[in-house]
């Protein structure tokens, strides 16, 4: 059951930025090895590359299982509330297996030991519903979806995070349970306390290299190497390090119990050793690390800052006129010239504001079967159907006005795709609330319209982002279709529940939040963004207004 894999000048890249560059790896089966890094470093990409969820750019991944054994991988992400689908735990496990092709006699037991081995009694959770879990429960069941199959390469994404220390303690006791079982782990991890004294291997990530690939026992003890890549020392690590230069130690530790049983055995130091000043270079271990900000962004990849894009740079006012402008046109359009033109006019700007259309491809990509749904349903024309198609149901006359109806759609969606990608919240809001401030002398509370409004356009992109992450989920868990199949009913009923629940969880903290602030729409506000109108500005805003009249009378005429 037990497999090897082999990383082969692995290349990886998100648009035209190198999330990977040349990854060499080798992992031994039955083993457990420690994949750390720093956020950005590339270290959960490389997960999702080893898992089979994504494709390298260049390179291969070649899994070695034993005589007879098809390569099986399973993964376990961060947040487990974006990896769970089904009505109950029962039928939550039941699709992986099912996935995997075992026979249904078969798949009850399964479901039971994976239960039992993660602590999470058949009896009392298996008609439970896995939205109503505890974070550790879900975590659990998460990983018991993973073993159910039994994978021979089981790779976990952050494990720990998020979890209580009795919650934590008892996911490393399953972890030593799983490798003793003979599973070859891989292990994400921020956590070189918990993880390090477990591992056989461990890899350091930065900058999308491998900044370290061998023994984890030495490299806890190699301070200035993890400070290198921007890690902090195991805390065992450092203590153990200070007490040896005390002479209180006789030997580093390589993990707590360790320590604990060095110092039981250790004599008080002697008066000079205790008092002996550092030299250079134990100074220099005892140095923090170089960037100790936990909240400073640190970049996928190294490179300079990206130069700002004239779209970046307009007045917001500029934009929503274009916007309102734009789709007020689009409305008024019925016949296919000027909704082409249009459409090649946004194509146009989307490419000049330095949206990369690998981007733009993934933020239409779940709207496909939607456009196709919509352009079928206006094509049916029961009353007077063609001869040649009647026997479908639909009518030439139909199939073109679905198409008229379904352009329509994608352009004003594409408008306000263009307007969020180059316009952050704060320009959204104060630009609206300059717009709409007439609006007050009739009593109208125009603060509650552009909170709600600025909100609502930035609430998309984070949907779309949370569907994403439910697809890869749902992809890991066995033979999920690539193109439209992937939105098969069965697809689509799968993802529904989960994202609304994320949706209204998001709803609650977004109400929180304001609550917490005090908000108060009949108080005056302070800006948060200055609005600063130039000559560009003006400029752009003739350009808008010239091409919204242009493709009206276009429209006219066609």
């Amino acid at each position: 059951m037990s497999m090897s894999i082999r990383a082969e000048k692995i290349s990886f890249f998100y648009d035209t930025a190198a999330a990977l560059q040349d990854i060499n790896l080798e992992i031994s089966q039955g083993t457990l090895t420690v994949l750390c890094g720093v956020t950005g470093s590339g270290k959960s990409t490389l997960l999702r590359v080893l898992a089979g969820l994504a494709a390298p750019a260049a390179g291969r991944v070649v899994y070695a299982a034993g005589p007879g054994d098809e390569p099986n991988v399973s993964i376990v992400f961060q947040q487990p509330e974006t990896q769970l689908f089904a009505g109950n735990v029962h039928k939550e496990i039941e699709y992986g297996l099912e996935q995997h092709g075992v026979p249904k006699a078969q798949r009850a037991e399964r479901i039971r030991s994976a239960l039992s081995k993660v602590g999470l009694p058949y009896e009392s959770f298996a008609g439970r519903s896995p939205f109503l879990l505890s974070g550790g429960e879900k975590r659990r069941l998460c990983i018991a979806a993973a073993i159910a199959t039994q994978p021979g390469l089981l790779i976990l994404d952050e494990p720990t995070a998020g979890l209580d220390p009795q919650a934590a303690q008892a996911l490393l006791t399953l972890v030593q349970e799983l490798r003793a079982g003979g599973i070859t782990l891989i292990i994400g991890t921020h956590d070189l306390d918990s993880f390090l004294p477990l591992a056989d291997q461990a890899v350091v990530m930065s900058q999308g290299s491998v900044h370290y690939d061998g023994p984890a026992a030495p490299l806890a003890a190699d301070h200035l190497l993890l400070r290198s890549a921007g890690l902090e020392p195991p805390a065992y690590s450092r203590i153990g390090h200070r007490l040896r230069r005390q002479g209180l130690l006789a030997e580093q530790p390589d993990s707590l119990d360790a320590l604990l049983a060095g110092l039981s055995l250790q004599l008080p130091p002697a008066p000079a050793e205790a008092g002996r000043p550092q030299t250079p270079e134990e100074a220099q271990l005892e140095a923090p690390p170089a960037n100790d900000n936990p909240e400073a962004p640190v970049r996928e990849h190294s490179q300079t800052a990206p130069r700002r894009r004239f779209w970046q740079g307009l007045d917001p006012r500029v934009k929503w006129l274009g916007m309102v402008l734009g789709s007020l046109v689009v409305l008024g359009m019925n016949s296919l010239t000027p909704l082409l033109l249009t459409a090649a006019l946004v194509a146009g700007l989307i490419g000049t504001a330095g949206i990369s259309w690998s981007r733009t491809a993934r933020f239409f990509r779940p709207f496909l079967l939607m456009f196709l749904f919509l352009w079928l349903l206006s094509a049916l024309d029961w009353a007077s159907p063609d001869i040649t198609l009647g026997f479908l149901g639909f009518s030439s006359a139909g199939i073109l006005r679905g198409g008229l109806n379904v352009l329509r759609f994608l352009l004003l969606i594409a408008l306000g795709f263009l307007f969020t990608e180059t316009t952050t919240g704060a320009p959204l809001r104060e630009a609206l609330e300059w717009a709409i401030a007439p609006l007050k002398k009739l009593g109208i509370r125009t603060r509650g319209w552009s909170l709600a409004v600025s909100v609502t356009l930035q609430f998309v992109p984070w949907i779309l982002g949370k569907l994403s992450q439910l697809q890869l989920a749902l992809k890991s868990r066995g033979r999920l279709q690539r193109g439209p199949a992937r939105w098969s009913p069965r697809q689509i009923s799968l993802l529904i529940v989960p994202l609304l629940i994320l949706v209204i969880g998001m709803g609650d903290e977004l109400a929180t939040a304001v609550e917490s602030r005090g908000y108060d729409p009949q108080k005056a506000r302070t800006p948060s963004y200055q609005l600063n109108w130039q000559p560009k500005d003006t400029l752009a805003l003739a350009s808008v207004m010239l091409m919204a009249a242009l493709l009206w009378w276009v429209s006219r005429i066609s």
